[in-house]
């Protein structure tokens, strides 16, 4: 049995917030062990043939899950950090039809939560059966009450795992009461014939006969029987893997229009065979998402928003915005694309099919909302009039957070309306004038990386909530602040200079800062790099979405050549102490005398004070010792560009480095894995190419030839030799590797399975504990343990899923 764990390095991410691991004995280190996670949908398979072979592999996963034993075989316990305050990415949103005070919200990660009190504080609603389906996309409630939500995130359409795809789902769960808040999964919505379909509920809908509709990948699915079974409806010709069943809306007496692929159907009574095509010469066969309205106060009332498939970076992706007077019979087309001053989907990317809503207000059928971006309000006769500003102020009245998802007005007052975007729930009361955030407690933020201080802070990157800084002094000990802009991604603080920070948002943009405080300062340039200046936008062509990065520091060096002179101010005897600038801000060495020293008199002394950040781009792997020198920009050194291209877009997806700091190790998309040996020795760009060696010490391959996808790598803190590579992909043979050779291996022979009985899912996280010498892994699935060199493993218990 152990008796003493270290494990203060790990994190896990879950539910939205961060949960650290807790131990009896901790001690301080100098080098972080942090593991970020990358993008996380890019690690997770290759490209399937269907979304039912996806499936398959993910179901075999969860058998093999079930045969690992579950024991807390290092003693670890949870402790959550937060945020408590900071919502995420929510694209499903009710407000109940007869309590305006009970709301639901369901965020893409950490599942679906519920207020009692209209918003004020948040309680995750229980699923009945434990699984770990947090992946929430839609929401309806059926005439008698009773609440629907379906799991998949589709509409990252394509193949899951190859660059920016969703987690898939389970169907549809419901409540086990009207206007209940414990929810029970629909077999269903699971059976044999719908899984492949179900991966992914884009959308539902309820009318008031007792019909509950789930528009999903390429079928239209309807249940009279409260979900126990689904027939399909409408469907169309099959699609990739995340089809494009996009929306659905329907009437009280049962009118139905549903958006498939690039048309629009209608049908009066939602019977299957009774759909229609809307003509093409009313309305185009649309090239991206479709997202529907119909007018609760007057159903023959119906909109239609379309985004285009493709952008421009310069011009906006709306197709165009229909409305219909009389059921989808003819149309009028409000306002097309192409306008500079109307561009709600304009952000970057195929942003219309990522953030697309409307709805229409339930007192003025020729009244709506459309959501992008921003809010826009439209009534007919008028103008169109933003509501929102994304980079406003958090205290602005108009501030909602960019990328809006879902609408919902209240069910008794026609001014109060909330809005799903990327930074959770926010209202209003006075029908835009004013919006609140309503985020308390509402933990569904998506974490990529984190890195925590030597006093307890913590500081993680976040999908479109920047840098999340948590130092337990907010209005609550999980209060966060956001630090930085844009999605975050790696952090690093410094365990030498405690104020010192280091943030980066998308494709790689590092900053630093040695204040703590929100303001952050430029960091990386070089005259030979493509990201050299402050001005530029940073660009999917240089660096990973997530760019790794790492801080090693150390308070004993003997390895680096580097002296400081010290000049005496007083005459000083042989054996005193004096206290000597190291070149790390506000941080000074004590050195012995082993002779006199005079006044005026200069010694050079070696500076056992060093760090080193290392920072990979597609172009190479860059490096510097004066990060924490906060006097100067940083001269940083150009050490290798092998396994790397720009032109073919591989960079870095994973960097450890040595405790000593002479050996760095970083992984690739395509399964490399290099050595770069000597990295002490390196001081200059000289010494890059005189002193640092690059070997190619892994090439890892999937079962079926492809490259694997390198997601961690760590290094033993005892001994370097020790090293773990993990991959992502789910059906494989091997997703966990060492090698107890990493550091003297010249080829790529040394690295092999341990496996064992894990089980066949991707890894993501990976940690060789500093006492035990245990490898630690981190999966969507919770932590897994072996303290037999990978010959077995076991699940902590109490580690909650990590969609």
């Amino acid at each position: 049995m152990l008796k003493k764990v270290g494990v203060l390095f790990l994190f896990v991410v879950v539910l939205g917030g961060i949960f650290f691991l807790n131990s009896k004995s901790i001690e301080k280190s100098i080098t972080q062990e942090v593991k970020g996670s990358k993008l996380y949908w890019q690690e997770r398979i290759g490209v399937f043939d269907s979304a039912d072979d996806y499936q398959k592999t993910v179901e075999k996963a969860r058998q093999e899950i079930a045969k690992v034993p579950a024991k807390r075989a290092l003693g670890i316990d949870w402790t959550e950090v937060g945020p408590d305050n900071i919502g995420g990415r929510t694209r499903a949103f009710l407000v109940d039809d007869t309590d305006p005070n009970l709301l639901f919200a369901g965020g893409v990660s950490g599942g679906l939560w519920y207020s009692s009190d209209g918003g004020q504080s948040w309680n995750q609603t229980t699923p009945g059966d434990q699984e770990e389906y947090l992946t929430i996309t839609s929401i309806t409630q059926d005439d008698q009450g009773y609440i629907y939500y379906g799991t998949g995130e589709g509409l990252f359409y394509g193949s899951p795992g190859t660059g920016g795809f969703g987690f898939i789902g389970k169907g549809v769960y419901r409540s086990r009461a009207p206007h209940g808040t414990d929810f029970e999964h629909l077999p269903g919505s699971w059976s044999i014939l719908n899984k492949s379909n179900f991966v992914s509920v884009n959308a539902l809908a309820a009318d008031n006969k007792g019909n509950v509709y789930a528009a999903c990948m390429n079928r239209l699915y309807r249940s009279n029987d409260k979900g126990a079974t689904w027939n399909i409806v409408s469907s169309m010709a099959s699609v990739p893997i995340f089809g494009a069943g996009w929306d659905v809306a329907v009437t009280p007496d049962g009118f139905v229009i549903v958006a498939l692929g690039s048309k629009v159907y209608t049908s009066p009574s939602g019977n299957s065979g009774s759909f229609s095509l809307v003509s093409s010469s009313e309305l185009p066969a649309f090239s991206g998402r479709i997202t529907l309205a119909i007018a609760p106060s007057d159903e023959n009332t119906i909109y239609i928003s379309s985004a285009k498939s493709t952008y421009s970076s310069t011009g906006d992706i709306l197709d165009a915005i229909y409305q219909s007077k009389d059921k989808g019979v003819t149309w009028t087309k409000i306002i097309g694309g192409g306008s500079s001053l109307f561009a709600p989907f304009t952000g970057g990317g195929p942003q219309g099919s990522y953030d697309q809503c409307i709805t229409v207000y339930p007192n003025n059928p020729n009244r709506i909302l459309l959501g992008g971006i921003e809010l826009y309000r439209w009534e007919e006769g008028g103008n169109w009039e933003k509501l929102t500003r994304w980079n406003a102020e958090w205290n602005d009245h108009d501030y909602v957070h960019a990328d809006k998802h879902t609408i919902r007005f209240d069910s008794s007052d026609p001014e109060m309306f909330y809005i799903g975007t990327d930074g959770g729930v926010f209202r209003t009361k006075d029908d835009g004038k004013i919006f609140e955030r309503l985020n308390r407690g509402y933990a569904v933020t998506q974490f990529y990386g984190l890195a925590f201080g030597s006093d307890g802070v913590v500081l993680g990157g976040t999908q479109d909530n920047a840098n999340i800084y948590i130092d337990g002094k907010g209005n609550t000990q999980q209060s966060g602040d956001i630090h930085n802009s844009g999605d975050g991604g790696w952090s690093a603080i410094s365990q030498l200079f405690p104020d010192a920070f280091f943030v980066e948002s998308q494709f790689g943009r590092i900053r630093r800062n040695n204040s703590r405080s929100s303001t952050y300062d430029e960091f990386f340039a070089h005259p030979d790099a493509a990201i050299n200046s402050a001005s530029i936008d940073y660009d999917p062509s240089w660096n990973e979405f997530v760019t790794p990065f790492i801080l090693w520091e150390s308070k004993q060096d003997v390895l680096i050549p580097d002296s400081v002179n010290y000049t005496a101010d007083v005459n000083y005897l042989l054996g005193e102490n004096i206290s000597v600038a190291s070149g790390v801000t506000n941080v000074n060495f004590d050195f012995t005398l082993s002779s006199a020293l005079n006044q005026a008199q200069s010694l050079k002394i070696k500076n056992p004070i060093q760090s080193l950040f290392v920072y990979p781009s597609y172009q190479a792997i860059w490096v510097t010792r004066e990060s924490l020198n906060f006097s100067k920009v940083p001269s940083w050194i150009k050490v290798t560009n092998e396994g790397l291209s720009t032109s073919s877009g591989v960079g870095a997806t994973a960097v450890a480095i040595s405790k000593d700091g002479d050996n760095v190790f970083y992984g690739t998309q395509l399964g490399e894995v290099y050595r770069i040996s000597n990295l002490s020795k390196v001081v200059d760009d000289a010494t890059a190419i005189t002193e640092s060696v690059v070997t190619k010490i892994a090439s890892l391959k999937k079962k079926n030839g492809g490259n694997a996808y390198v997601t961690s790598i760590s290094v033993d803190p005892n001994n370097a030799e020790n090293v773990i590579v993990t991959v992502g992909h789910y059906d494989e043979n091997v997703n966990v590797y060492v090698s107890n050779s990493a550091v003297t291996i010249n080829d790529a022979s040394s690295f092999s399975s341990v496996q064992g009985d894990l089980p066949n899912f991707p890894i993501y996280g990976s940690l060789i504990e500093n006492y035990s010498g245990a490898y630690i892994v981190g999966t969507e699935y919770g932590v897994y343990t072996s303290t037999d060199d990978g010959v077995s493993w076991s699940r902590e218990v109490d580690v909650p899923y990590c969609p």
